[in-house]
């Protein structure tokens, strides 16, 4: 297993990088009314609009802070939306380390009872082994609010696109 390592805190988090599609620097999200404080806004993302989550809002009730180190990470959830296809969200998440592999699967699945999931120990430092904690990306958000959020999105196809929210294919 392949994870997406980053730290918020200085604890080690990962993502299993079959849910990652795009690694970005930081795109700045254009805010949605009446979201809760998890809930940036919304980038544009290749043409479509993408919901974009604060995981240090998630994990450390603050908001990530803007440093070189910050990223936008695409992510793709595995659940199907009403089109039939996977949607995907944005996570924005602080101190993005790298790839790294886990020395071996974890202990336990990822279950959808919220984002935390196991520790898995990490391959590559046999002197002092380091940890980090899975996220269940379909679960970091309450199911009926990531339904509601993605909802609000898919129907905003006329908002105005600007520089500073657009990622385009290069």
């Amino acid at each position: 297993m392949q994870l997406l390592t980053f730290s918020i805190n200085d604890r080690r988090y990962g993502i299993d990088t079959r849910h990652v599609v795009e690694v970005l620097p930081l795109v700045i999200p254009r805010p949605l009314p009446r979201q809760p404080d998890e809930v940036l806004g919304v980038i544009r993302y290749r043409g479509q609009f993408l919901p974009a989550i604060d995981l240090g809002q998630i994990i450390a009730g603050r908001r990530c802070r803007d440093r070189l180190s910050t990223r936008t990470v695409v992510v793709q959830l595995a659940s199907e939306n009403a089109a039939g296809a996977e949607p995907l969200i944005a996570l924005v998440a602080e101190d993005v380390i790298g790839i790294v592999a886990a020395k071996s699967p974890p202990s336990r699945p990822l279950t959808t009872a919220g984002p935390f999931g196991p520790l898995v120990e990490l391959a590559g430092n046999e002197g002092s082994p380091e940890a980090a904690q899975l996220l269940a990306v379909e679960s970091i958000l309450p199911e009926a609010q990531l339904t509601t959020l993605l909802g609000l999105v898919g129907s905003s196809p006329s908002m105005p696109a600007t520089e500073s929210d657009a990622v385009e294919p290069s």
